[in-house]
């Protein structure tokens, strides 16, 4: 078990581009064990990264010799683990892996820029889905402070950092045009400090945002009232429904439901083909959309809100996205559960699109007519973007068999 970490074994060079992070060069150890053991050696100049769940998707680490840095990844990423009484050895029993880093990764390289001069970088890192392609938050502490001073967002496959950047463009050209409505506007992220080219990759450094604790908490009516606000200050106008649009949302139908439902693919796409053709040369309101809009991407605390993750943000689109995805995440979410009571579900969440478009003045219609675009847009908009199946395809074909039954199709 010693030899794991004593240097006697062939060094092991970072394989995940995420690790690349942490450290830029160093050893990974794949056992607790050997986690274990790397956590009590002396570190010299070396610091020691927990990974969990493993080195090849890592979706929580905290540098071993920082205990405050895992201990805020408790209380605010992981509330679940608050009963814990250290949150630092819970971190290295649990981890499957670790990293000796022996060079700094990309996250305090890019952190520095924005830190006193000799500070010492401490990391703590989020992913959400662990993978090289996705997000990652880097939290970074400065020796003596128990809170980050900033959060280092990145992306760890160079090939993809470019995602990162359409979405730090795109906030800026929206909160550009929502800035004359304070309330709409206070609830974006604020602007980066800087942003910096590390390795010739695209990172953001920023300020810690103080409601992130408070994400997922905010209500169903302060979230939606805001979303009204802010669809009606991004509006550029109404135009009428046409029938190229009808035919791409069919087309997207068409496409899911042969990848995942492919015995009633046809009669999926008559339907969808049907309704949205029948709304031809009506006029729908277009605005900016925020992609995720759901209560996972929403934080609100002392009367304040703010609305996280733009990265499928569009600068032009229709309000019936936004107010759908609010529904589907959830259901997404339950069904990744294996909560039953799906399809009662789904007809609660039309209802109240329904109830919302009636509020607006809209024709109740398009929320039927738009359950099946959307929803087919969502489960499969990551393995189209970036070629990689997600997660959450699988809980997303459970919700579309809901929609069949209660569509009658």
């Amino acid at each position: 078990m010693g030899s794991a970490v004593s240097g006697r074994t062939p060094e092991v060079r970072p394989r995940s581009p995420i690790l690349r992070l942490l450290a830029t060069r160093g050893r990974v150890v794949r056992s607790r064990a050997s986690v274990v053991v790397a956590a009590t050696l002396p570190r010299r100049r070396r610091q020691v990264y927990t990974l969990w769940p493993d080195a090849s998707a890592v979706m929580l680490s905290a540098d071993v010799g920082y205990p405050p840095a895992a201990e805020w990844l408790r209380t605010t990423i992981v509330p679940t683990l608050r009963r814990l009484p250290d949150a630092a050895t819970w971190m290295v029993l649990r981890a499957g892996a670790a990293i000796l880093a022996e060079a700094p990764g990309l996250a305090a390289r890019a952190a520095q820029q924005a830190l006193p001069a000799g500070a010492t970088p401490r990391v703590a890192m989020y992913s959400p889905s662990g993978h090289a392609v996705s997000k990652a938050l880097c939290f970074v502490f400065v020796d003596g402070e128990i809170e980050p001073r900033v959060v280092v967002k990145a992306i760890a496959d160079p090939r993809f950092s470019n995602r990162l950047q359409r979405e730090a463009d795109l906030l800026r050209v929206i909160a550009e045009r929502v800035s004359t409505e304070s309330t709409v506007a206070s609830a974006l992220p604020s602007s980066p400090i800087l942003t910096a080219d590390v390795a010739g990759e695209f990172m953001t450094v920023e300020s810690v945002d103080p409601l992130a604790p408070a994400t997922a908490t905010a209500e169903r009516n302060t979230s939606l009232r805001w979303l009204r606000s802010f669809q009606h200050a991004s509006s550029t106008g109404a135009s009428t429904w046409r029938r190229s649009e009808a035919s791409a949302a069919v087309a997207t139908v068409r496409t899911a439901w042969q990848l995942a439902a492919p015995a009633s693919a046809d009669a999926m796409t008559k339907y969808a083909s049907t309704l949205l053709g029948r709304l031809v040369g009506s006029e729908l309101p277009r605005c900016a959309i925020h992609g995720d809009f759901w209560r996972g991407n929403i934080a609100a605390a002392n009367g304040r809100l703010r609305v996280y993750d733009w990265e499928w943000a569009e600068p032009d689109g229709i309000p019936l996205f936004d107010l759908w995805t609010y529904e589907l995440a959830e259901l997404r979410v339950r069904a990744a559960s294996e909560e039953q009571g799906l399809e009662r579900a789904l007809l609660a969440a039309l209802i109240a699109v329904e109830q919302e478009l009636r509020l607006r003045g809209l024709d109740p219609t398009w929320a039927r007519a738009t359950l099946a675009p959307v929803l087919a847009e969502l489960t499969f908009r990551i393995r189209n973007r970036l070629g990689i199946p997600s997660s959450m395809e699988g809980p997303s074909t459970l919700v579309m068999a809901a929609a069949e039954r209660l569509l009658g199709v």
